[in-house]
């Protein structure tokens, strides 16, 4: 007796603690049961659990409203303002896809290229120091006539004049000279050539055209060529690194022409 009044709140604690276990132990075995019940009472399945509606309908509306599609009244597609262009072909009307895209201010640069005057001074032949006399050569790619773009030979003494330029001074040595004065008739321009180096200007280009309506290419026109579309003739009276004017020769109306032109 007198053990237990010593001991006696340990075995309280441990009637306690004994208590516990057992009612945890009873709610665990209770969870199966209490989970049957509340399935058969509400209908609870956690294979049936709630899944959320299909949104993606949604979602695709809603990226289109974010990227919406502009309203297009001009262009290939649209023919309220841009009427379309039909033609008879063997008893059927055609689509005419180049309608409004006809003429000369259909044309179309592809490339333009420089044309140089070049001319270089032939040192192989050797000079008479008692009559000297220097050889040259001449090439004048923009010339007017086709027979005056090739490549020629002019030999002049000092103050000579042929039909393309003066000599107006000799530098250096008359038999071993540096450079040459040349007065241009054409331009009345002076120019300098080096003994030991070809002189070249720009003085015009020449262009590849196309005219895609009449499936036409034109290569290599340069002023004064004659080209045909539909039927027309044109004559080019000028041309620049970016530009190419066309003349209507009936009418004499010009049409400019330009590189980067969309």
């Amino acid at each position: 007796m007198d053990k237990i009044k010593k001991h006696w709140e340990k075995i309280l604690l441990g009637i306690v603690l004994t208590l516990l276990a057992g009612g945890a132990l009873f709610v665990v075995l209770e969870v199966p049961s209490i989970q049957a019940k509340l399935v058969e009472e509400v209908g609870f399945d956690r294979k049936n659990a709630f899944e959320p509606e299909d949104l993606s309908g949604l979602k695709a509306l809603l990226a289109r409203a974010e990227d919406p599609k502009s309203l297009r009244l001009a262009g290939p597609d649209h023919n309220t303002f841009n009427p379309v262009g039909w033609f008879e072909a063997n008893g059927n009307l055609v689509k005419d896809k180049f309608y409004g895209k006809k003429g000369p201010n259909a044309v179309v640069i592809k490339s333009t290229t420089p044309l140089y005057l070049r001319i270089a001074y032939d040192d192989r032949k050797e000079v008479n120091p008692q009559d000297p006399r220097y050889s040259f050569y001449v090439t004048r790619e923009a010339a007017d006539k086709k027979t005056e773009r090739r490549k020629v030979t002019r030999v002049s003494r000092l103050r000579d004049k042929n039909d393309i330029f003066i000599l107006r001074e000799v530098k250096g040595s008359p038999t071993n000279p540096e450079s040459f004065v040349l007065t241009l008739l054409n331009s009345n321009q002076n120019i300098e050539v080096l003994s030991s180096q070809e002189f070249t200007e720009i003085r015009g280009y020449k262009a590849d055209l196309e005219y895609e309506a009449g499936n036409r290419k034109y290569s290599g026109v340069m002023k004064g060529d004659k080209v045909t579309i539909d039927k027309r003739s044109y004559e080019i009276v000028f041309i620049s690194e970016d530009e190419v004017v066309l003349s209507d020769e009936k009418t004499s109306t010009h049409t400019n022409v330009s590189k980067n032109a969309l």
